[in-house]
């Protein structure tokens, strides 16, 4: 207990009020200028050293630098790309445009090779650079493209832009890069996405354009044996590469000092120290190498090594050139600018992030921690404060749909006013889910749910329904609840039919795998609720509640006397929300005759339509 309450207080005096610590560095400033001459005409037991690994950190800053240059602004045009389609300033049906946003990317864009546009009519929109340069713009089926199905799929459940793992081009004949964005409407819902890839060959090239001065010494390894960037890969014909050997190994390449680089390394107790984790010094082809290198991780799941190799007398050479030349007065105005940068950057750095915390606060972004631990006393205790509200707020994120939140922000209380309107409601639950739970780990289980739930949500979100609860493996999700929407029957018909088309691909997968297939029904009714707060003082919810929300539910229980062995989805819908539909062309659902049937709860037999 005495070790535990005197390190919590020493932690508590190292974190300094903001106006002591600008002083401490003015003071700081001072004393240095005042002290450099002597301690410079005193010397340094390690300037070589030093000097050294200056070197290695500038060779692999300014490397990792160019790196990013390249290929963070395929990111940042393609979030735009994105942006501008969620926001309808890019017209998403028309492949005409969205071809030609892709190719003025790729204008703007060295890097890229090739990019694409996908929605849900599995039309895979693309335009790609061949070897001679031509470029090419056409439109192909996405379950045409290699896994273009699963990473559509993949792009449907994710909410921001990622690196995908490394994949075989066909059309490029290499490996590529690849970087996705979903596009999505200010509330949430998935609409479609976009995909733009560097060739490892053009990322090769432009980054041994960049490194000239390296000799061409420059390379990037996946792990410790893959090449990922070379001078050898710029045209990679001959190196056998396929999609079975989407990457050479060191032994592969053709550089014989590059494949030495995991040898044993020469036991140099000056240079070794200094390196450290920067590299280390081997031998080959009759010389010393010195390898400097840095891991960097952005772009893909697989960290990257990025380094250079150089003779080791090229950098003895400058340790003396500049041993020699060291010059009191710069020296001392390096210190003193080096250090007031640095003392100014962590300010705006943690100013910064608190910043961007209250932003994705009000954004009702939650998932990543927002607090970077400071020195300086206030700004770390904001952060903690900020950090303790991310954690209460996700969980209200988790239990709040998204679009009532945002209604809250904009129309205050008077948004979740108890008034009477006229919804559509549906009903979903998965068949005889509880005998297939009972054989799943619970994990298994839980996974289960969350990928059918993330499928159902993405169609319901698409067609602006709400969801309004989750009850065991069913979904209750409502239209026109939150405003007033007079096609709301229209939007959950195409809902209904959404989900019966994903169920239909879902499974088809699932059977792939060697799974059973889910098996769904679904009840549609529409009619007039109360939709407000409804609960006790201290815990209420925002819900609707009336006679249609029942009727809906035994119209998905009404499922089991259509639905046979054979049938994965059964979609019903009342003569209410049919009579209630104002554009049924639109939803191309054919001639549909209704049947009758006795509803529990009603003397007469109701009118039923089977939409799937």
């Amino acid at each position: 207990m005495t070790t535990a309450t005197s390190n919590g207080g020493a932690a508590k005096r190292l974190r300094l009020p903001l106006i002591a610590a600008l002083a401490l560095a003015f003071v700081s400033l001072a004393l240095i200028s005042g002290i450099a001459y002597i301690v410079v005409l005193a010397g340094a037991t390690s300037t070589a050293e030093r000097f050294f690994v200056d070197r290695a950190e500038r060779v692999i800053e300014a490397q990792i630098a160019d790196i990013r240059s390249r290929l963070d602004p395929v990111t940042q045009h393609l979030e735009m790309i994105a942006a501008l389609a969620a926001n309808g300033r890019l017209d998403i049906t028309s492949p005409v445009d969205m071809r030609e946003a892709l190719w003025v990317m790729m204008t703007q864009v060295p890097a890229v090779s090739s990019a694409g546009f996908a929605t849900f009519d599995l039309k895979f929109e693309r335009v790609y650079r061949r070897p001679d340069g031509q470029v090419v713009r056409d439109t192909v089926p996405l379950i045409s493209v290699p896994r273009g199905l699963e990473r559509f799929r993949e792009l449907q459940t994710t909410h921001g832009t990622f690196w995908g793992a490394l994949f075989w081009s066909d059309v490029l004949n290499q490996p590529v890069l690849n970087v996705r964005t979903p596009i999505r409407r200010i509330d949430d819902a998935f609409i479609g996405g976009v995909l733009a890839t560097v060739a490892v060959g053009d990322l090769s090239y432009l980054i041994g354009e960049a490194s000239r001065d390296s000799g061409g010494r420059y390379f990037i390894l996946v792990g410790k044996d893959k090449v990922l960037a070379h001078r050898r890969l710029i045209d990679p014909r001959g190196l056998g590469l396929s999609e079975d050997h989407e990457l050479p190994t060191i032994k592969e390449v053709g550089d014989p000092v590059l494949a030495s680089i995991w040898n044993p390394p020469i036991r140099t107790t000056r240079y070794e120290r200094a390196l450290g984790d920067y590299g280390r010094i081997v031998e080959a082809e009759g010389r010393r190498w010195v390898f400097v290198y840095h891991e960097l991780r952005r772009y893909g799941p697989e960290p990257w090594l990025v380094g250079q190799y150089f003779p080791l007398e090229d950098a003895t050479s400058d340790i003396a050139r500049l041993t020699n030349g060291a010059i009191v007065g710069g020296a001392t105005l390096a210190v003193a600018v080096l250090l007031a940068l640095l003392i100014g950057l962590s300010m705006a750095r943690s100013i910064r992030t608190i910043t961007s915390a209250a932003e994705a606060i009000e954004r009702l972004e939650f998932d990543q921690p927002f607090h970077r631990r400071s020195r300086l006393r206030e700004i770390d205790d904001a952060g903690h404060s900020l950090d303790k509200a991310r954690g209460a707020l996700k969980w209200f994120g988790a239990y709040v749909p998204h679009r009532l939140v945002f209604r809250l922000m904009e129309l205050g209380e008077d948004a979740v006013r108890s008034r009477r309107r006229n919804v559509t409601v549906m009903f979903s639950d998965i068949v005889e889910f509880t005998p297939q739970a009972e054989d799943l780990p619970e994990q298994q289980t839980a996974e289960l749910l969350n990928h059918h739930f993330a499928l159902l949500g993405a169609c319901i979100e698409r067609e602006h329904g709400v969801i309004d609860k989750y009850i065991g493996d069913a979904v209750m999700a409502v239209w026109g609840g939150l405003s007033r929407m007079e096609d709301h029957a229209d939007h959950a018909v195409r809902a209904a039919l959404a989900i019966a088309q994903v169920i239909r691909e879902d499974n088809a997968q699932r059977r792939a795998a060697g799974h059973a297939p889910i098996r769904v029904r679904i009840g549609l009714h529409s009619g007039p609720v109360v939709v407000g707060n409804i609960g006790a003082p201290g815990r209420v919810n925002f819900t609707v509640v009336g006679d249609t929300v029942n009727i809906a539910q035994r119209f998905e229980q009404l499922g089991k006397e259509f639905m046979s062995a054979a049938d994965e989805i059964v979609v019903l819908a009342s003569g209410s929300t049919m009579g209630a539909v104002r554009d049924r062309p639109a939803l191309d659902l054919g001639p549909i005759e209704p049947v009758l049937r006795q509803v529990k709860g009603h003397e007469d037999p109701v009118e039923v339509y089977r939409l799937a």
